[in-house]
């Protein structure tokens, strides 16, 4: 073999050689490749996963507050059913009429009632009134003008009963007393009241007559 021959040799080994490394290295870099992207994609769902893992953990804060929240005003809650349950509350009514047409509604007791509607109904004539406060003592007056004017046709209607007759026949010229039955005028009365302690216990007053007055 001539030097020409062992050069041109030893040229092809290297260049095989060197192929061979070539390849090898494109294998550990493909490898490689391929790690790096499943630990990229390892790292996105460690990621993914610590993100849903806070938001968890920022609901179950939420929750928690809630739940505290709705705790604390249960035993709010039970401690002033507790105290309401004791309260002392002394409001009383007294319906009346105070004047023909003028119906008064008063507060018998010593304790203002709170928040209180007040409903007269005088057969088909229904008053209303809407007070924050009526005050132990205090006097609240509804104007019933049906009621009124139903009054005045009583009176007059009495009034005329009274009125002596003049008799006939052989007495006739003189004046004989009236001796008609009065006018039996019997009206539906209703005295409906809603209130609130000064704790905010509900409270109810309800009276009704079938032979109620249009007047005092």
């Amino acid at each position: 073999m001539t030097p020409d021959d062992v050069v041109a040799a030893a040229t092809v080994a290297g260049v095989i050689v060197a192929a061979l490394f070539g390849l090898t290295g494109f294998v550990v870099g493909l490898v490689s490749l391929n790690h790096a992207r499943k630990a990229r994609e390892s790292a996105a769902g460690a990621n993914l996963i610590a993100k849903d893992s806070n938001i968890i953990a920022v609901n179950a804060n939420a929750l928690s507050s809630e739940a505290n929240t709705i705790a604390r005003e249960a035993n709010d809650l039970a401690r002033l059913s507790d105290v309401r349950a004791t309260e002392q509350h002394d409001v009383t009514w007294d319906c009346s009429w105070r004047a023909p047409g003028v119906y008064a509604v008063r507060n018998e007791g010593k304790q203002a009632a709170h928040r209180v509607w007040i409903q007269i109904t005088i057969d088909d004539e229904v008053e209303e009134a809407n007070l924050e406060v009526v005050e132990g003592g205090e006097t609240v007056l509804l104007e019933m003008p049906n009621a009124k004017a139903a009054w005045d046709a009583e009176k007059r209607a009495e009034e005329e009963r009274r009125q002596p007759r003049r008799s006939g026949g052989i007495l006739g010229g003189i004046n004989v007393p009236s001796f008609a039955m009065p006018a039996m005028n019997y009206h539906f009365n209703r005295d409906r009241i809603l209130w609130r302690t000064e704790l905010g216990t509900p409270k109810e007053h309800d009276k009704s007559f079938n032979m109620g007055s249009v007047g005092p």
